[in-house]
């Protein structure tokens, strides 16, 4: 049973929600690098120093996602580190896509489109992918067994991490087309000719 959030985290999502819907806005209107902080705290009528507690840049308004639906975090499996199973690695793409969609496709979309726009935020975005690689290895081995810190989990990770930030940006660059359940099942054909199982698009 999902617990509905207090009024504080109620009010402090809402918060969030209108500085990243202004902060968007003027983005798309004048334009990522013409846009300042000041800017956005006038036009969302917030402190700067509200600003700087929900983001701790202007570059985080449009790189840090919003946590999506994720399937329930599977049981550890014990074992000897091997290549991870090919339902693991779909199970995990999937909810890597899930999760950096997030809650707000349409958002989503016009966060991506700006990262694949400006140079210094889609080179931030890739800067990120080593915590993105950590997150996925330990969900991979806690899926199919072993270590996250083994070799093939390490690698099979690297690889999933980077296949999603590609999708994504390949999404938002095309404008939302293909959906991504198309791209999806195209990443899967190149990931050793993987099909997704029901329910994954």
């Amino acid at each position: 049973m999902t617990t509905r959030p207090g009024l504080r985290e109620r009010k402090k999502a809402k918060t969030r929600r209108l500085l990243r819907q202004e902060a968007l806005r003027l983005f798309v209107e004048q334009g990522y690098d013409n846009t300042t902080v000041e800017q956005i705290c006038v036009a969302a009528d917030i402190s700067p120093s509200t600003f700087f507690r929900y983001f701790p840049t202007k570059e985080d308004v449009v790189l840090t996602d919003d946590p999506g639906p994720l399937a329930e975090e599977p049981p550890a499996v014990p074992g000897p580190p091997e290549p991870p199973a090919d339902d693991a690695v779909r199970a995990t793409l999937h909810d890597l896509l899930a999760r950096r969609l997030g809650p707000d496709p349409d958002t989503t979309l016009v966060r991506l489109g700006l990262a694949a726009q400006v140079p210094s935020l889609r080179g931030r975005m890739w800067q990120r992918q080593e915590a993105q690689v950590a997150h996925t290895a330990a969900l991979l081995a806690r899926r199919a067994g072993g270590a996250p810190d083994a070799y093939e989990v390490r690698v099979t990770a690297a690889v999933l991490a980077a296949v999603v930030t590609e999708t994504l940006l390949y999404w938002a660059e095309q404008n939302g087309e293909p959906g991504l359940p198309a791209l999806f099942d195209r990443a899967l054909a190149q990931l050793g000719g993987l099909r997704p199982g029901p329910g994954c698009s």
